[in-house]
């Protein structure tokens, strides 16, 4: 048993434990390591949780480039983390956990498991999980693999929901949600959420009293992502289409993007940094947006870190607005998915259906 570094985003944390077994894990072991490691926090005090956040990896270093993200997020809402790290194919077979806790306002407000196994140890990491989960309380899985396949399906049978990010997956995979979606998944996803500017502003605009006799009259949209059709560009498409139904819409190629990463870091931030800035544009982002009647256009821009909102033909003169885009600081877009712990967002299953018709009738159509 050896004490490691502290937690990298850890407030009253001064240390993690960890400990190797051979090819299964010992629960007892772990659970004496996070009694310790309470006390390396600080002063006795209650611990508090409001959900199980399990977190499932295929390689410590898609872990270690989400690690941020969680970390931040379980701040926001005090948790249990239990993150599994699963390298089937590395030999020899090894098991090894860490342990840390992170105390706030007197309290233990996140407890986190980090599992780590290679070849058959990998067949234990469930069964050392399912002895460390809350009992009582919600569980939320971040899926850090594709979505699909029977461990996916697997994942959700575990979970009372699951969030996924489609920005950082091939663009097919959003059909196999779509799919999963319309048979009740309890799925959520950051891609989502990181169009929810772009949905604020075309909301906002569409309120303005004096253009809100155009709203029965939208007949088009059309959306430009950087370099490529990315998940976020066909999920706004989607969103639109599933709010006017006889709408036609366009997912177009743009510019090309400020970095070829749909998402900086590979997840949410880039890890040990906190940019105060929204993050460039990576392939397949969006980078505009144009809905339309027969006599007037809404056109929604993003030029770096400010979207701005355009309005032509309209009796009253053009109409400019220009928001500043939110901070990309690691956890943000996990934390507005958490505040949703059972279920799933309807509206965001809605939109996703119709974005999967939208990219196969843009295949068909190619």
């Amino acid at each position: 048993m050896t004490l490691g570094e502290p937690i990298a985003a850890g407030q009253g944390s001064r240390g993690e434990l960890s400990i190797r077994f051979g090819e299964s894990f010992d629960l007892g072991k772990v659970q004496k390591l996070l009694q310790e490691s309470r006390e390396l926090a600080g002063s006795a005090g209650e611990t508090v949780s409001t959900l199980n956040l399990v977190a499932i990896y295929f390689s410590q270093a898609a872990y270690e480039r989400a690690q941020p993200a969680l970390e931040t997020a379980a701040r926001v809402h005090p948790c249990r983390m239990i993150v599994l790290v699963a390298e089937p194919k590395i030999e020899p077979p090894a098991a090894s956990a860490r342990v840390a806790a992170v105390r706030a306002a007197g309290t233990v407000a996140v407890e986190r498991i980090v599992f780590l196994a290679q070849g058959r140890a990998v067949r234990h990491l469930e069964s050392a999980m399912t002895g460390l989960l809350l009992p009582e309380l919600p569980r939320v899985v971040v899926w850090g693999g594709r979505p699909e396949g029977a461990l996916f399906q697997h994942a959700m049978e575990l979970g009372d929901r699951i969030v996924i990010d489609s920005g950082t997956r091939p663009l097919a995979s959003l059909r196999a949600v779509a799919q999963l979606l319309a048979r009740g998944a309890p799925i959520g996803d950051l891609a989502w959420a990181r169009i929810f500017p772009w949905q604020g502003v075309a909301a906002e605009l569409l309120d303005v009293p004096s253009l809100r006799e155009h709203r029965g009259r939208l007949q088009s949209a059309r959306v430009v992502c950087a370099g490529d059709v990315g998940a976020e560009g066909a999920l706004l498409g989607g969103w639109f289409a599933s709010r006017v139904k006889r709408a036609k819409i366009d997912l177009a190629i743009g510019p090309a993007p400020e970095v070829d990463s749909p998402v900086p870091g590979g997840g949410d931030g880039m890890p040990g940094e906190a940019p105060m800035a929204a993050a460039p544009v990576g392939r397949g982002n969006v980078v505009e947006f144009q809905f339309a009647t027969p006599s007037v256009a809404f056109t929604l821009r993003r030029a770096r870190s400010i979207l701005t909102a355009e309005v032509k033909g309209d009796d009253d003169g053009e109409i400019v607005n220009r928001v500043r885009l939110p901070p990309d600081t690691p956890g943000r877009l996990l934390s507005i998915e958490l505040k949703l712990l059972s279920g799933r967002d309807e509206l965001y299953a809605e939109s996703a259906q119709m974005a999967a018709r939208l990219l196969a009738e843009r295949w068909t159509s190619s």
